[in-house]
């Protein structure tokens, strides 16, 4: 990042083409919003051509309380964790909208302006809550564009092994972030994402960012906040991590965006006693896997522009551009992982896959 941003705090991101200027007073913002972005996105210099800018800003003047502010509005509540946001003006070409971050949280202003290509941030001092919605609208600007333009987004996990990514699909609960978190440590592997990737036109991966769930027993004593479920009679922990905190706590290297190399479909069904073994997936079998992990509508709804934050394609332009998902990661080495999930954190799974994804026997 270095030359990347200025001592205000300003900076510029960069992805496929398509850049995003912030301008803040507030260093600390910025690295959190590029802590979260890159390398997804390439740091650029601050002066670089960009399609939009998000200023982020802290004001003193009260704008109410939650529920006065949505009190009888019309609201857009999107997935995970309850954040709001309403409509609350239209003034010489500027869209004005109130944002809840999450329940009980104060309210943000946000303050959209089409005509000049400038999104404003306006948060009281001190809420560092409000705050967090800076990263989510620049993933809100790349994600739309990319989505409405081609791109594909996949539940999926994902690392790069000599510069090539490796893409595990698997079904919900799966194993495919076990084996994310594995491959980093096992075959020195760099990480992409553990939860969603979005596909290229061209076969290039980007590893979107998420939080980062590491399963207990490969994050060890590592400080993070901890969750534990049961699923289908099996006791799940996890530790998660903000993208930054992964990196910083546990010494993970990221990878920036990278060409697809190879893709292992993880099929625990009926593996309980049937060891560990691999085989080569056939088109079909390639194709419902990728169709099972293009069901994310929650995630798409999320990372969309319905509202015009960011002056991005809304969610039926999106569909429109969005490309067919039959062959969308054919002309790779695939194979289909046969292993019981509860066996994942330890069983030889790179031995196996050795025979169909050539490179990755030297794991343990």
């Amino acid at each position: 990042m270095a030359g990347a941003t200025g001592r205000d705090g300003h900076g510029a991101l960069q992805l496929d083409g398509i850049s995003l200027r912030i301008l803040t007073p507030n260093a600390e913002v910025l690295h959190a919003v590029m802590g979260m972005l890159v390398p997804a996105c390439s740091a650029v210099e601050p002066a670089a051509a960009v399609q939009w800018t998000l200023r982020v800003e802290e004001h003193r003047t009260g704008v109410g309380d939650e529920g006065d502010l949505f009190q009888g509005r019309l609201l857009l509540e999107l997935p995970y964790g309850g954040r709001r946001l309403a409509v609350v003006g239209m003034d010489d070409g500027v869209m004005r909208l109130v944002a809840a971050y999450q329940r009980g949280a104060r309210p943000v202003v946000m303050e959209v302006d089409a005509r000049q290509r400038v999104t404003r941030l306006l948060v009281r001092p001190g809420d560092g809550v409000g705050l967090r919605w800076a990263d989510y609208l620049a993933r809100v600007f790349f994600a739309s564009r990319l989505l409405g333009s081609g791109w594909r987004m996949l539940h999926a996990s994902a690392v790069a092994v000599d510069g090539r990514a490796l893409v595990f699909l698997a079904g919900r609960h799966g194993g495919k972030s076990t084996l994310a978190h594995r491959a980093v440590r096992n075959l020195g592997a760099r990480f992409l994402a553990d939860d969603l990737v979005l596909i290229g036109p061209s076969g290039t991966v980007v590893g979107w960012p998420t939080r980062v769930a590491v399963p207990a027993q490969l994050a060890g004593d590592a400080a993070g906040r901890r969750e534990r479920r049961v699923v289908a009679g099996v006791v799940r922990e996890r530790v998660l991590f903000t993208p930054a905190q992964h990196r910083a706590t546990l010494g993970v290297e990221y990878s920036p965006p990278a060409p697809l190399g190879a893709v292992v479909i993880v099929d625990g069904s009926g593996a309980a006693e049937a060891g560990v073994r691999a085989e080569a997936a056939d088109a079909q079998t390639l194709d419902r896997a990728v169709a099972g992990a293009a069901d994310v509508p929650q995630q798409l709804l999320y990372v969309s522009d319905p509202l015009g934050l960011m002056g991005g394609p809304r969610l039926a332009d999106q569909a429109a551009g969005a490309a067919p998902l039959a062959g969308l990661l054919a002309g790779v080495p695939a194979a289909v992982l046969r292993v019981a999930v509860e066996r994942l954190p330890q069983a030889p799974v790179w031995q196996a896959v050795e025979g169909v994804v050539s490179g990755l026997g030297r794991g343990r």
